[in-house]
C-alpha cells in the first residue's frame, strides 16, 4: 500500500484500531463520518496486501454495508454483494434491505427465501414453523412481510406477521420490546386495509370473523382505552399527559381497518373507530408541535430566535401534514353514521382537505385522491353525475408495490380540455382495495349517465387489473396514469399490461367474487340501454352460476364470505327487478331465498322481523328476533305493536344488568313504556335521564377546531368550495347547488299581518285613523285625480276630454249619462229638436277643393 502522507495507517491492524476508535464516537447520523467510515472499510477489504482473518473481514463487510445504507447507497450495497458473494459471508439482511429501497421486490424475496431454504433449524423458520429469537432474524422477517406486502401477496404477509409476533420468546434478551411490537401491529393492520374486500368477514353461521390481530391483548387495551372516548377526558394537566396516546399510528390503523371492514361491525363499533381516530387526532397534533428540535437542546444563550421560529413552524406544518389522513378518515366515520349533521361535518372535512391538498402539489396525491372519491360518494344525488365523475381519481398503473409521485405539474389540481373534461385527480401509490374502488365507482357513474363505452372500457380494466399484483423489478408502467394520445387527452383504456393497473385480490375466491359484481354492472348497463346484443338477465344469471361455480369448488370454507355476500346482492337486485312495487311478502320471499349465512346475519334476522311485523305475523317476528337475542330490538318491536308492559319487563331486565353502562336508548324507551303503565315511575326515570345527559361546552375544544378559510381570489376552485357549503349547509333539508330555498306561505302571512298592525298603530297615534269608525272608500277612486269633483286645480277644463272610462261615480259620470239619454232631452224640449235638422243638406263631393292657390299644403 502506497503512503500519501506521514499519518497513513500501514497495516490491517491500525486500520481496525482507528476504525473501531469511530464506532465508539458513536457518529453513525453524521455524514462525514459515514463516508470516513466507508473509506476506511474498503481500505481494510481491498487494499491491504496482507489479508486480516476471515472472522474480521466479515466483520468489516457488514459494517460497510451498513455505512453505505446509512448514506443511501443501496445500488452500491447490490452491486458489492453480486461481485464479492462467494458463498462464505453472509449479508442478506443488508442485501435485502438494499433491494427493497430499489425496490426490486421480486429480488428481495428471492434472496430472503434462498437464504430460509440454506438455513438449518436455528436460523428464521423450520419445519414446525417456528422462530428463532433472534433481532436481526426478526428484521429480516418484518423487510419479507413488506415486501410480500408491496408485491400484493396481503395473506401471505399475514401470517408473517402473526409469526413475528407470537413465535417469540419474550425472556430473552433480544426480545421485542413494546414499541417494536406495536409498529409490527401497525404494520399487520396495514396489510389488511390494503387488500380488503366487503364479505370477506362473513362465516358460515352468520357471525362476522374476529381476526388474530383483534385478539390482540394490546389491541383490545387500546380500544377499551380510548376507543370508548375514555382517552379523551381531561384530568388535570398533569394526568392530561399520561392519558395522551403515544403511537397514533396504531390507533389510526386500527380505526382505518375498522372502518374499510364496516360492513361486518355494528354502528356501535364504527363509533369506537372514530373515537379512536379523534385521539389518534389529539395526539398527533400535541407530540410533534411539542417536539421541536430547539427546545430539546440546552439553552446556552446563542440560539436564534428566527432559526427557532422557522423550527417550530415547520414542526406545525409536519403536524397538519400527519393529520391530514386522519380528518379524511374521521369524515368517513360521520358518512357511515349516517345523520344531517354527520354528513354535514363529512362534507366540511372533505372540501377543506382538497383546498389544502391541491396547494401542496403531488406531496399528498393520496390523500387529495381518496379525500376527492369519497366526497363524490357523498355528493352522489345531490350534484349532476358529471360533476360527481369529475371528482372520482384516475387510477395509475401503479399501485402500492410502486410508490412513484406522478409526473404531473399540476399537482393534482383540476385540469380542463377544450371540452370541458375530466378533472385529472391521479391515484398514484394507491392499495389494490382503492384501486379497485375507484375503477367500479368510475363504471358506475359512467353507466348513470348513460355512457355505455366509457362504463364498458372502466369494466375492462377493471376485470384486468383483478389479475395483475405486480408489474415486475424491471416494469416501466406509466406513472401518471394511463398513457396520453393526441392533444392532451387520456386514453380510457390500458395500452399494454404495463399499464393496468396492480389490483389483484387476496384469493381466488375474492377475484370471483368482484368479477361478478363487474358482470352485474354491466347486466344493468344492458338492461338500461336497452341493447338488443345482450340479455341483461342472461348476464345476471351467469355472474350467479359462476358465483356458485367457485363456492363449491374452494376447500376453506373462510375464503367463501365474499362470495356470499357478493352472491346476496346479485339475488336481491334480480328480486327487486322482479318485484317493482316492493311489496311485503315478495322481499320476505326474496330475503328467504339467500344463502344460509346471509340469513342468519342479525341485519337480516331484523329486517325480516320488521316485514313480519308489517304483515301481523307477531309469531314470526317475536321468534326471529328472540333467536336473534337482541333483546333491544325486541323491546322496540313490542313499543310498536302496542305490548307496554312485556316491553318495560325486558328493558327493566337491561338496566338492572348493565346498570349505568346501559345505552340511553334503552332507558329512553323504557320512559315511553312506562308513560303508558306507570305515569309516575315514568317521569322518576325521565328525571333521571336528564341528569345523566348533562352537555358541558368545551371552550378550548370549540377555539382549536378547524374553521376552513377560503380565498377570495376569482376563479379560485374555493368559490366553488364556498358555494358548495352556503347550497348544503345550516338549514333544515337539502337544497341544491344553484336553487334558492322556498319561504314558507305561512310565514310570510304572519310577517304581513304584524307589518299591517305596526302600520294601523302608527296612523292611529297620528290622529289619521280610527279603528271604530268604518270608513267607506271614495267613490272617485277610480277617475284620475285631476278629474275628481274635490280637485281644485284645473277647474275651467275639468270638463273637456271627459267620457266613461270604465265606469266611475260622481258629478263627472252623471253629466256624460246626460248627454246620451236622448228621452231626457226630448221632454224638456216638448217633443221638438234641439237643434238644425240635417234632412234637407246635400251631401258634399269628394272631389278636390279648387282654389286660386291650388291645392293646399
Amino acid at each position: 500500500m502506497t503512503a500519501s502522507n506521514d499519518e497513513t495507517v500501514t497495516t490491517w491492524q491500525e486500520s481496525i484500531a482507528e476504525l473501531q476508535s469511530l464506532l465508539d464516537a458513536s457518529l453513525e447520523d453524521n455524514r462525514d463520518a459515514n463516508l470516513q467510515l466507508s473509506s476506511l472499510c474498503s481500505t481494510i477489504i481491498f487494499e491491504f496486501d496482507e489479508s486480516p482473518p476471515e472472522s474480521v473481514l466479515t466483520a468489516v463487510r457488514t459494517i460497510y454495508l451498513r455505512v453505505l445504507l446509512n448514506l443511501g447507497e443501496y445500488s452500491k450495497v447490490v452491486e458489492f454483494h453480486s461481485k464479492n458473494n462467494d458463498g462464505s459471508t453472509n449479508n442478506t439482511l443488508e442485501v435485502a434491505y438494499a433491494l427493497y429501497r430499489l425496490r426490486k421486490y421480486d429480488a428481495c424475496r428471492k434472496l430472503i427465501v434462498a437464504s430460509i431454504s440454506n438455513a438449518d433449524a436455528t436460523n428464521i423458520v423450520d419445519e414446525e414453523g417456528s422462530s428463532s429469537n433472534n433481532a436481526t432474524d426478526r428484521v429480516l422477517m418484518h423487510i419479507h412481510a413488506q415486501t410480500l406486502y408491496r408485491l400484493g401477496e396481503t395473506n401471505e404477509a399475514d401470517q408473517l406477521y402473526s409469526k413475528i409476533l407470537y413465535n417469540t420468546n419474550s425472556e430473552e434478551d433480544n426480545a421485542m420490546d413494546a414499541d417494536e411490537r406495536e409498529d409490527t401491529l401497525s404494520n399487520a393492520l396495514a396489510n389488511r386495509i390494503a387488500n380488503y374486500t366487503p364479505g370477506t368477514m362473513l362465516q358460515q353461521d352468520g357471525t362476522s370473523m374476529v381476526s388474530w390481530l383483534e385478539e390482540d391483548e394490546s389491541i383490545r387495551q387500546l380500544i377499551e382505552s380510548y376507543g370508548e372516548g375514555g382517552g379523551g377526558e381531561e384530568v388535570g394537566d398533569e394526568g392530561e399527559e399520561e392519558e395522551m396516546l403515544q403511537n397514533y399510528d396504531l390507533a389510526y390503523n386500527l380505526a382505518t381497518y375498522m372502518l374499510v371492514s364496516s360492513d361486518a361491525r355494528s354502528q356501535s363499533q364504527v363509533v369506537q373507530a372514530k373515537s379512536l381516530l379523534e385521539q389518534a387526532e389529539k395526539s398527533a397534533l400535541t407530540i410533534l408541535e411539542s417536539s421541536s428540535p430547539a427546545e430539546d437542546e440546552e439553552d446556552d444563550g446563542d440560539a436564534d430566535p428566527a432559526d427557532n421560529g422557522e423550527e417550530k413552524q415547520k414542526m406545525q406544518l409536519l403536524a397538519e401534514r400527519e393529520a391530514g389522513p386522519i380528518r379524511a378518515n374521521l369524515a368517513l366515520a360521520n358518512v357511515l353514521l349516517g345523520g344531517e349533521d354527520n354528513e354535514m361535518d363529512a362534507l366540511r372535512t372533505y372540501l377543506t382537505l382538497l383546498t389544502k391538498t391541491a396547494k401542496s402539489g403531488t406531496e399528498q396525491g393520496n390523500l387529495l385522491a381518496t379525500s376527492s372519491n369519497n366526497l363524490a360518494l357523498l355528493r352522489d344525488g345531490k350534484e349532476s353525475v358529471f360533476d360527481v365523475l369529475k371528482r372520482i381519481p384516475i387510477t395509475s398503473s401503479l399501485s402500492v408495490s410502486e410508490n412513484g409521485v406522478s409526473d404531473s405539474k399540476n399537482g393534482g389540481k383540476k385540469k380542463k380540455d377544450k371540452g370541458g373534461g375530466v378533472s385529472i385527480v391521479p391515484l398514484v401509490g394507491a392499495t389494490p382495495q382503492q384501486v379497485r374502488t375507484a375503477l367500479f365507482n368510475r363504471a358506475l357513474l359512467f353507466a348513470k349517465m348513460g355512457n355505455a363505452t366509457g362504463c364498458m372500457e372502466a369494466l375492462d380494466v377493471l376485470r384486468a387489473s383483478l389479475l395483475v399484483s405486480y408489474h415486475g423489478d424491471d416494469s416501466k408502467a406509466s406513472r401518471s396514469g394511463f398513457a396520453t394520445s393526441g392533444k392532451g387527452k387520456k386514453k380510457k383504456t390500458p395500452t399494454s399490461s404495463d399499464d393496468v393497473p396492480t389490483a389483484r385480490p387476496s384469493s381466488d375466491a375474492e377475484i370471483a367474487a368482484w368479477k361478478a359484481q363487474a358482470d352485474w354492472l354491466e347486466s344493468e348497463l344492458v338492461r338500461i340501454s336497452e341493447s338488443k346484443d345482450k340479455n341483461s338477465d342472461d348476464i345476471l344469471q351467469d355472474a350467479i352460476a359462476s358465483l356458485d361455480k367457485t363456492t363449491d369448488a374452494i376447500t376453506n370454507c373462510e375464503e367463501s364470505g365474499a362470495l356470499l355476500h357478493t352472491k346476496s346482492q346479485l339475488l336481491l337486485h334480480k328480486a327487486a327487478l322482479a318485484n317493482p312495487e316492493l311489496n311485503a311478502d315478495g322481499i320476505i320471499g326474496s330475503l328467504e331465498s339467500l344463502p344460509l349465512p346471509v340469513q342468519s346475519c342479525p341485519g337480516t334476522k331484523v329486517t325480516l322481523a320488521s316485514l313480519y311485523g308489517s304483515s301481523n305475523n307477531d309469531e314470526k317476528a317475536e321468534q326471529l328476533l328472540s333467536d336473534l337475542g337482541n333483546d333491544i330490538a325486541l323491546a322496540e318491536f313490542r313499543l310498536e305493536r302496542g305490548q307496554y308492559q312485556q316491553a318495560v319487563d325486558l328493558l327493566e331486565g337491561i338496566v338492572e344488568e348493565q346498570g349505568s353502562e346501559a345505552p340511553m336508548e334503552v332507558r329512553a324507551m323504557l320512559v315511553k313504556a312506562l308513560s303508558y303503565t306507570d305515569p309516575e315511575q315514568a317521569e322518576e326515570v325521565a328525571e333521571s335521564l336528564l341528569e345523566a345527559t348533562s352537555v358541558e361546552l368545551d371552550g378550548e375544544k370549540l377555539e382549536t377546531m378547524e374553521i376552513p378559510r377560503f380565498a377570495k381570489k376569482a376563479g379560485d376552485s374555493s368559490s366553488k368550495v364556498r358555494k358548495t357549503i352556503a347550497a348544503t349547509g345550516g338549514g333544515k333539508g337539502r337544497v341544491r347547488a344553484g336553487e334558492r330555498k322556498k319561504k314558507n306561505r305561512d310565514a310570510i302571512l304572519r310577517k304581513r299581518a304584524k307589518q299591517r298592525e305596526a302600520y294601523l298603530s302608527k296612523l292611529e297615534a297620528e290622529g289619521r285613523y280610527d279603528p271604530k269608525q268604518n270608513t267607506k272608500p271614495d267613490p272617485e277612486r277610480w277617475i284620475p285625480k285631476s278629474q275628481r269633483s274635490y280637485n281644485r286645480r284645473g277647474r275651467r277644463s275639468r270638463n273637456k276630454g271627459t267620457g266613461a272610462q270604465g265606469g266611475g261615480a260622481g258629478a263627472g259620470m252623471e253629466k256624460d249619462a246626460a248627454k246620451l239619454d236622448v228621452a231626457a232631452r226630448l221632454a224638456a224640449n216638448d217633443g221638438q229638436s234641439c237643434g238644425p235638422s240635417t234632412a234637407n243638406m246635400k251631401v258634399s263631393s269628394s272631389g278636390a277643393r279648387k282654389g286660386k292657390g291650388g291645392r293646399r299644403r
